[in-house]
């Protein structure tokens, strides 16, 4: 079964959004999955709730950067993804549940 990385890049925003971005992701029926959850250098308490809320999946990989734009955080991503396939989703957008 071919792997999915799933790449969320994150620069502040709203929590529920990421949040939602983050379950949509994990609540999808393919579960040969990686999520890499790409801080852009985010306020501290953003980088707190990712921290915080990522700890008990262990397919999900937090990295933490300085700022320097969503082109370099996904670029990071694809660096540290282990999927056959690459996926990006915003940190303001979800996945609809497919089949």
């Amino acid at each position: 079964m071919e792997k999915v990385s799933i790449i969320i890049p994150v620069y502040n925003g709203k929590k529920i959004y990421i949040k939602e971005a983050i379950d949509s992701s994990l609540n999808q029926s393919y579960s040969n999955i990686e999520i890499i959850v790409v801080d852009d250098g985010s306020e501290y308490d953003i980088q707190n709730f990712l921290d915080e809320y990522t700890q008990n999946y262990k397919l999900i990989k937090v990295i933490h950067k300085k700022n320097e734009g969503v082109s370099i955080a996904r670029n990071i991503g694809i660096q540290n993804a282990t999927g056959d396939f690459l996926f990006f989703l915003d940190s303001d957008d979800c996945l609809e549940k497919i089949q």
